[in-house]
């Protein structure tokens, strides 16, 4: 009883002091993540459902009753189906003889770890099931992207959890274990809040990125950020590993800075339109030479040079055909294509002009996928396209090519040719 008191003390201080933080940085991974891990093996699933409860009561936060409820629901839930899953894979609860290090391992170790991924993944359904049910992305998608985000911080508050609890019972340290944790629980804590902090400025620097690039060309705006949202579907279809779904995010994101360069005058003629065309062809080198230096777009770069390479081999800018295109590449080129279509003609014409260039200007596989999340990704594609769609361009288009649009690489295509 007294590890469950002091857990739940150390939770509900640990749940003030993130809330000051996330005033300051945003910080999304709670210290009362480490203190459900040690409650599981000090005090079963009972004790870490009362730890999780108390946990997320956030005296120092001012939020709906509903939300409150919700978060002390969730949060009792997550302990106490990690405190089942810990006993069902042979967990010892609190126990009265002191173990050897085999038995540490096999009967506290080991099921805790697999208390703590039950924990991750349970949490991240509810998590993801609120933001499906405020109007977010499909369930899968913000699942995947929490435990992206957050699963291997958790898995490692796990492991300090487990260090905790064989203090408290195995060592016999008891209450003073707080004394002994408490600096690896603030650098823990330091390390994660440091981590989120670099996550947040990379975000910022790409927003920032991405609004002068859309204030240049008005056929853009808010493109870049359906885009990025239709690759995130595709990239979960196509099962991309996690570094590879943030190179895709930030290069759908990005892809078109290269556009910034300043658009002289009026089409009213071919040497007009034809500069337009240079400007375009030029853009994807153009991108990768502004954001060389951005040490953590290192590997979105690739993908943004060659999202308008074709399939046939008569994209640009290196004219690289099938598998030598980057997949991350042929994955954006069909996502931007589909945003710059869906408006115009709606899905499913645009799903017949996608799949009418399988082999010509887009690779099979990533057609396929599209084609398997298009309901979903149509939401994506038209959430706000008013700034895309009908008469409302007529005048945008009358100044400057849509290069996304499949007539614009042909057009590219058969310059090139002529070249």
């Amino acid at each position: 009883m007294s590890a469950v008191v002091i857990l739940s003390l150390l939770a509900l201080l640990a749940s003030a002091a993130q809330s000051t933080r996330l005033a300051a940085g945003n910080a999304s991974v709670s210290l009362t993540s480490i203190l459900l891990g040690a409650a599981i093996p000090l005090a079963g699933p009972i004790g870490a459902a009362i730890v999780g409860m108390v946990s997320a009561i956030d005296p120092a936060t001012r939020r709906p009753p509903v939300v409150r409820a919700f978060n002390v629901s969730m949060t009792g839930l997550v302990g106490a189906l990690g405190g089942l899953v810990y006993l069902g894979f042979g967990g010892i609860v609190h126990p009265t003889r002191a173990l050897d290090p085999l038995a540490i391992v096999g009967r506290q170790l080991l099921p805790l770890a697999a208390a703590t991924v039950i924990m991750l993944l349970v949490n991240a359904l509810c998590v993801g099931l609120m933001i499906r049910v405020s109007g977010g992305p499909p369930l899968p998608i913000s699942v995947r992207r929490l435990v992206r985000q957050v699963g291997r911080t958790y898995l490692g508050y796990g492991v300090v959890g487990f260090l905790f609890a064989v203090l408290w019972d195995q060592v016999g340290l008891g209450p003073a274990t707080v004394l002994v944790m408490m600096a690896p629980l603030v650098l823990a804590q330091w390390s994660y809040f440091q981590q989120h902090a670099e996550s947040v400025a990379h975000e910022r620097t790409v927003s920032g990125l991405v609004a002068a690039s859309e204030a240049r060309d008005p056929i853009m705006r808010g493109r870049n950020q359906r885009v990025a949202q239709v690759c995130e579907l595709l990239g979960n279809e196509l099962r991309l590993s996690p570094s590879q779904s943030d190179a895709l995010h930030f290069a759908a994101l990005l892809h078109d800075v290269g556009m910034v360069a300043p658009v002289e005058g009026r089409h009213t003629d071919d040497e007009g339109r034809q500069r337009d065309l240079d400007r375009i062809r030029r853009h994807p080198a153009r991108g990768v030479e502004m954001l060389r230096s951005i040490e953590f777009l290192g590997d979105s770069i690739t993908a943004i040079r060659h999202h308008h390479e074709r399939w046939d081999g008569r994209g640009y800018p290196d004219g690289l055909a099938g598998e030598d295109i980057p997949q991350l590449a042929r994955i954006l080129a069909v996502a931007d294509t589909f945003c710059a279509l869906v408006p115009r003609v709606g899905v499913d014409a645009t799903i017949q002009v996608l799949r009418g260039r399988v082999g010509r200007q887009f690779d099979p596989d990533c057609v396929t996928a599209l084609v398997g999340v298009a309901d979903t990704a149509r939401g994506f594609a038209t959430a706000t396209a008013g700034d895309e769609a009908g008469p409302e361009t007529t005048a945008e288009e009358s100044q400057w090519l849509d290069h996304d649009l499949p007539t614009v690489s042909d057009m590219l295509a058969s310059d090139r040719a002529q070249r």
